[in-house]
């Protein structure tokens, strides 16, 4: 897919409005996506309130390294402290509803901003090193969607 930006002043608008127009020659499944991405811009979280041991934290989304779950325990990865709560990963997904997230496994979402390298492992799947030395299994079934969140 090829996007091309154009950027038009219109000073009957607004101060606080924007406009976007997206062109087409069809409706494509990338065409959705951003269409997506441009509805839910407002939603996404700058911090992320988690309630842990019945006290609320407010983590800041760019402090997130990963999110892992096992059964109904979230494991939420961050510099200064791993925080252990109830909830589910695509819930969490969509709380985080920004590009730097990305689902790599069934049960586990990293921030793109903190993987450090992509090595190659069994039968077809990748580990993934990210920061704080966490080492997390990136599955065949959502390799290809992380390479082109990548750009590879």
């Amino acid at each position: 897919m090829k996007i091309g930006i154009n950027y038009h002043q219109n000073k009957e608008l607004p101060e606080d409005k924007i406009e976007i127009s997206i062109e087409s020659k069809s409706l494509s499944p990338d065409v959705q996506k951003i269409v997506t991405l441009l509805e839910n811009i407002d939603s996404h979280l700058d911090v992320i309130p988690l309630t842990v041991n019945e006290k609320v934290m407010m983590i800041p989304a760019d402090k997130i390294i990963a999110i892992e779950v096992y059964e109904n325990e979230l494991t939420v990865y961050t510099f200064e402290e791993d925080y252990r709560l109830r909830g589910k990963l695509k819930s969490m997904l969509q709380r985080l509803s920004n590009n730097d997230f990305i689902q790599i496994s069934k049960n586990t979402i990293i921030n793109l901003n903190h993987l450090n390298s992509l090595e190659a492992s069994f039968s077809g799947n990748m580990m993934a090193f990210l920061d704080k030395n966490l080492k997390l299994t990136v599955s065949r079934k959502y390799l290809i969607e992380l390479k082109k969140s990548l750009g590879m």
